[in-house]
């Protein structure tokens, strides 16, 4: 009886190791890899506006397509800062001017693209539906071609 016990315990021991773990792990990477691909698509989607100065319609709807067929209803969520300096009489203030994604998006509606200007920041963060951040991306406008 305690021979055969053993038997069924090493048995389930095995199915558990063979076929359940492989799943789990196959799942993670599953995950990983889509991780890796946002990164991937927000670094290019970052990169070429930091390379223009230029934030296109078409190249916002292009990530956004990417994102949607990855699944998982990923959010994405734009900052812009640039800096201002204003020089009244000695003093000189430095103000930075935040443009979140409504007022980029009131400029796509409008049919145009939104520009940048040279050291403008641009902040891009993916967030899944349960509003974790999955990636984030951004840096300083080098170049308008505008």
């Amino acid at each position: 009886m305690g021979d055969s016990f053993s038997k069924m315990v090493a048995i389930l021991l095995a199915v558990i190791l063979m076929f359940v773990v492989p799943v789990f792990y196959m799942k993670e990477e599953s995950v990983r890899l889509k991780q890796t691909r946002i990164i991937e698509e927000v670094t290019f989607f970052v990169d070429g506006v930091r390379n223009t100065g230029i934030l296109s319609r078409e190249d916002y709807q292009r990530l956004e397509k990417i994102l949607y067929n990855l699944g998982g209803g990923y959010r994405i969520c734009m900052s812009h800062y640039s800096h201002i300096i204003d020089e009244d009489n000695k003093e000189i203030l430095f103000n930075v001017n935040a443009d979140y994604e409504g007022q980029i998006f009131e400029t796509f509606n409008k049919g145009e693209d939104y520009y940048l200007n040279k050291q403008d920041y641009l902040k891009v963060i993916v967030k899944d539906s349960d509003e974790q951040i999955v990636a984030w991306y951004g840096g300083s406008v080098k170049y308008e071609a505008h």
